[in-house]
């Protein structure tokens, strides 16, 4: 298992970005217990994300697994990267960003992210996602990047606005979150948009 797992990990390539406070590095199985101990089994964290609570490192370790498979099931021509955000400065791994190619002929790509609760309200996410916009436009050539989030959580929502994403539409009660309807808030952003706007700054 943990060798098919090395192996879907290479979709990352050797993919580093930096900016003014964060490293942006390949996500390694050996982040899985920090990955547990700061996000996986907070509640806060987890709250509007798509994956229940982990109670173990182990359910951490599979929950990788699963994110992974998911990956490695993308056709083969199609570009992702899972990324660790680390915090320059303390050296510490603060959270996770991705992104996968969903359609090739249209170049189109969705945005995930998350961060550990410590590192709220400081602008992190934030910049995390402009850098990836950047490489996303600038390296990989792709022509429209897009993410979504529970309705709920106003918090990501800021995040996407920030980056330049623009909102385009929520979709209600479209998804069942712990039981519960939830409407989702889905944003975007076009390489055209990207380029009039002057980024990446």
């Amino acid at each position: 298992m943990r060798r098919k797992a090395e192996d879907r990990m290479e979709g990352n390539s050797k993919i580093r970005l930096e900016t003014e406070r964060l490293i942006l590095r390949r996500f390694e199985l050996s982040d899985a217990d920090v990955m547990h101990r700061i996000l996986t089994s907070d509640p806060e964290v987890v709250r509007f994300m798509s994956y229940n609570i982990c109670k173990s490192i182990e359910d951490t370790q599979k929950h990788i697994e699963q994110w992974l498979e998911y990956f490695g099931k993308l056709p083969s021509n199609s570009s992702w990267c899972l990324l660790a955000i680390m915090h320059k400065s303390s050296g510490n791994l603060i959270g996770t960003i991705d992104f996968h190619e969903n359609d090739r002929e249209a170049r189109t790509a969705e945005i995930g992210y998350q961060l550990g609760r410590a590192w709220w309200g400081n602008g992190y996410a934030t910049e995390a996602v402009c850098a990836l916009i950047d490489y996303c436009f600038e390296t990989v050539g792709l022509n429209r990047l897009w993410a979504d989030h529970n309705s709920l959580n106003i918090a990501s929502g800021k995040v996407l606005l920030k980056a330049g994403m623009l909102h385009e539409g929520t979709a209600r009660q479209c998804y069942v979150r712990k039981g519960r309807l939830v409407d989702k808030v889905s944003y975007a952003i076009l390489k055209e948009d990207w380029l009039a706007r002057g980024l990446p700054k």
